[in-house]
């Protein structure tokens, strides 16, 4: 019997472990400070296949952004969804957002690479930001990211 229970306080301690770690990490984390200059610029890329529950409010966020001048450009990658319908109608209001459909997939590619690549070469800004359809950024979100990289 005690070897049962050493072996099960082993296993709680080994699955404890990385609570800790994410504690201290918590505690140590800072902000990041750095500011960009003025005038800076950030594309905020988004790839997107069969998000219309998601598309619109990652949208409305990213477009939200404050501190830096923004565009917004979602790839389509052929969604059968709303998706691309959503993003339409969002861009009718507002003419930082773009949307554009994904080129096909070459042999040996994977979409979501594939997708990031492409919205790379359709940038218009020299700072790039991906996110996922599911991501909400905080207003600051790409000006700090912007400063931060920046900075070096």
């Amino acid at each position: 019997m005690p070897t049962v229970t050493l072996l099960a306080a082993l296993a709680l301690a080994l699955a404890l472990l990385p609570l800790g770690l994410g504690l201290v990490n918590l505690c140590l984390y800072r902000r990041p400070r750095a500011e960009p200059s003025p005038g800076a610029a950030v594309s905020i890329l988004i790839p997107a296949r069969n998000e219309e529950a998601t598309i619109g409010a990652a949208v409305r966020a990213a477009l939200s952004s404050c501190g830096v001048s923004v565009e917004v450009v979602v790839l389509d990658d052929h969604s059968t969804d709303r998706t691309a319908e959503i993003v339409r109608s969002l861009a009718a209001r507002d003419p930082r957002l773009r949307l554009e459909t994904a080129p096909p997939l070459p042999p040996g590619w994977s979409g979501k690479q594939h997708a990031c690549q492409a919205l790379a070469g359709l940038a218009r800004h020299p700072v790039l930001l991906f996110q996922d359809a599911d991501v909400r950024l905080a207003p600051d979100a790409a000006r700090l990211a912007c400063g931060a990289l920046l900075a070096g």
